[in-house]
C-alpha cells in the first residue's frame, strides 16, 4: 500500500492527465455524486467548483481517508470510510476512476453501484486497458486485471443499461507501459520518471487519440446510463 500511495502522489500532480479525464466524463456528471475509492480526491476538487453539486466519497484506505477528511470535507462533500454496499440512498452519478481493477469481485461491485443509481443516472468507469500489458507495476499497486471493451459490452447485456461512451484513450501512455513492461523498467525511480514524461506528452496523446478514433490506449472509459 505504501508503494500505491507514492505512485498516487505522482499521478496527482499529473495535471494534464487529470484534465483529460475530466474532459471525457464531465458531460455525464450530475448533481448528487458518489465516488467509490476516491483516493486523494483530485477529480472531486475540480468537479466541486460547481457549487450546485454534492458529493459522497468512499475510501477504505485509512491514510487516504484521513487525507480526504483533512483536505476536502465540507458541507457539500461527505467522506465515509465504508463500502458501497453499506449505502441505501440513490445517486444520479456514480464514479469509479481506476478502482474496479483493485476489486477481486468486480462485477459484484458494479451490481451494487447499479442498485444505488437512479433511473437515467450515469455510471462512469475508467480502468487500465489490455491484459497483455499486465506487469509487475500492476501487481505492486494491487491490480487484479486490466480490461478490454468486451467486458463492458457483456456486462451491459446482463443489465438494463445503455452505453453512452466506450472507448480507449491515451495512446502515449499505452506505448510507455508497453516499453516499461518489455524493457523491465519497473523500479520506482524509473516509474516516477515515466509518469513525468507521460504527463508532459498528454496533449500529443489527445491529438493522436482522435486521429486513431480511440481504438487503442492505456485506459478505457465506459459510461453506462441506467434506463427505466
Amino acid at each position: 500500500m505504501k508503494y500505491l500511495n507514492q505512485v498516487l502522489e505522482y499521478f496527482d500532480v499529473s495535471d494534464k492527465y487529470r484534465s483529460y479525464q475530466i474532459q471525457l466524463l464531465i458531460k455525464y456528471v450530475g448533481k448528487n455524486i458518489l465516488e467509490v475509492g476516491a483516493g486523494r480526491g483530485k477529480i472531486i476538487e475540480t468537479l466541486s467548483l460547481d457549487s450546485s453539486r454534492k458529493f459522497t466519497l468512499l475510501e477504505l484506505d485509512n491514510s487516504f481517508y484521513e487525507f480526504l477528511i483533512k483536505n476536502l470535507q465540507s458541507e457539500k462533500i461527505r467522506i465515509m470510510n465504508k463500502n458501497s454496499n453499506s449505502l441505501r440512498e440513490k445517486f444520479d452519478t456514480i464514479i469509479y476512476l481506476d478502482v474496479i481493477e483493485h476489486i477481486e469481485n468486480d462485477e459484484e461491485e458494479l451490481d451494487v453501484a447499479l442498485s444505488l443509481l437512479e433511473n437515467n443516472g450515469y455510471l462512469i468507469i475508467i480502468v487500465p486497458a489490455f491484459q497483455f500489458l499486465f506487469s509487475d507495476f500492476d501487481k505492486n499497486v494491487g491490480h487484479f486485471r486490466r480490461y478490454n471493451k468486451n467486458f463492458f459490452k457483456e456486462y451491459r447485456k446482463k443489465n438494463n443499461l445503455e452505453i453512452e461512451q466506450l472507448k480507449y484513450f491515451d495512446i502515449i501512455g499505452f506505448f510507455i507501459i508497453f516499453l516499461s513492461k518489455f524493457l523491465k523498467l519497473t523500479n520506482s525511480k524509473k516509474t516516477i520518471l515515466g509518469i513525468k514524461i507521460w504527463n508532459f506528452l498528454i496533449p500529443v496523446s489527445k491529438f493522436l487519440d482522435k486521429l486513431i478514433l480511440h481504438n487503442l490506449g492505456k485506459s478505457i472509459i465506459c459510461v453506462y446510463k441506467k434506463v427505466n
